[in-house]
């Protein structure tokens, strides 16, 4: 019954520990995106996801200088995920974002509203029916991510922008493996931007971006009900044009530390801390620390 036990729950935290970097925490400006996609990497059927998190600006990053943030910059988010099995290895997911955002200042304000919604789907493409002791499981997915969330080039200010505010489409992986009571995870992902016009009183023209992508790694030690993990996500953005104007690629590295544990009845609940200022060499970014608890519910086949 142990083995049983710590097998269900290595599954489940596999997922986890891929979707803790937090969903927009590798951007500055999104409030949603291909980082963490909603799907199932264990044995059941269905799963539900709810996450609240605080994220606080620490640090802006231009031209290689690093500046410490005076605006008291904080995003609140509760994002709900859903994903389903709906033909043997083939699923469906769908991620909805609302986020609180403030700023502190002459320039600062508050506002809240809905962030870009995101729709997976995946497809178990590398199965681990013989529990190959090398071989990874594998989960592929296309992402589609909607502007439903107001862009930086159409806020007036910065509380104001809650996503990317683009159509996005992106192709990924997530490759997972356990030993006992050991585990590591990984995924993989690289999306394409459309442009988009716009027309306010900040930008008069097209916004132009380009490629992007994340890599993340993570690794857990399970032991009982609960289980520690490490993760690192690295994040990649194009320059974008804007009315002609070329900007800088982004790029930024979140570290994130959690602490999970398995409840009756499929529950499990997870405590997570990430921080943009341990890992890499970011560019034209902002820098956050963040706080995150998760709840989820589980389906099993």
């Amino acid at each position: 019954m142990r083995s049983s036990n710590l097998l269900r729950s290595r599954f489940l935290f596999l997922f986890l520990i891929v979707v803790s970097p937090l969903r927009g925490w590798s951007s500055a400006c999104c409030g949603g995106g291909f980082a963490a996609p909603a799907m199932i990497t264990g044995d059941d059927k269905a799963q539900v996801t709810t996450t609240f998190s605080d994220a606080q600006v620490d640090t802006q990053v231009q031209q290689g200088v690093w500046y410490k943030d005076e605006a008291s910059r904080r995003t609140r988010s509760l994002k709900i995920e859903t994903a389903h099995i709906f033909a043997d290895r083939w699923q469906a997911g769908l991620s909805v974002p609302v986020l609180q955002k403030s700023q502190a200042g002459a320039q600062g304000g508050e506002s809240s509203g809905l962030g870009d919604l995101a729709a997976q789907l995946g497809y178990e493409y590398l199965p681990d029916w013989d529990y190959n002791p090398w071989r990874p499981k594998g989960v592929g997915f296309l992402a589609l991510v909607t502007p439903t969330g107001t862009s930086r080039y159409e806020a007036d200010r910065d509380d104001q922008s809650r996503g990317r505010g683009l159509w996005s489409i992106g192709v990924g992986t997530i490759l997972s493996k356990n030993w006992i009571l050991w585990d590591m995870s990984s995924s993989l992902e690289i999306h394409r931007s459309l442009s988009k016009s716009v027309h306010t009183s900040q930008v008069e023209g097209s916004v132009e971006p380009g490629f992007g992508g994340t890599w993340s790694i993570g690794a857990g030690y399970n032991w009982s009900r609960f289980r520690c993990g490490a993760s690192i996500a690295w994040a990649y953005e194009d320059a974008v044009s804007v009315a002609g104007t070329q900007g800088d690629i982004e790029r930024s590295a979140t570290g994130t530390l959690l602490l999970s544990s398995t409840f009756q009845n499929n529950w499990a609940g997870t405590l997570a801390y990430a921080d943009q200022t341990w890992f890499g060499d970011p560019s034209n970014t902002t820098l956050s620390k963040t706080i995150l608890l998760s709840v989820q519910k589980r389906w099993a086949r």
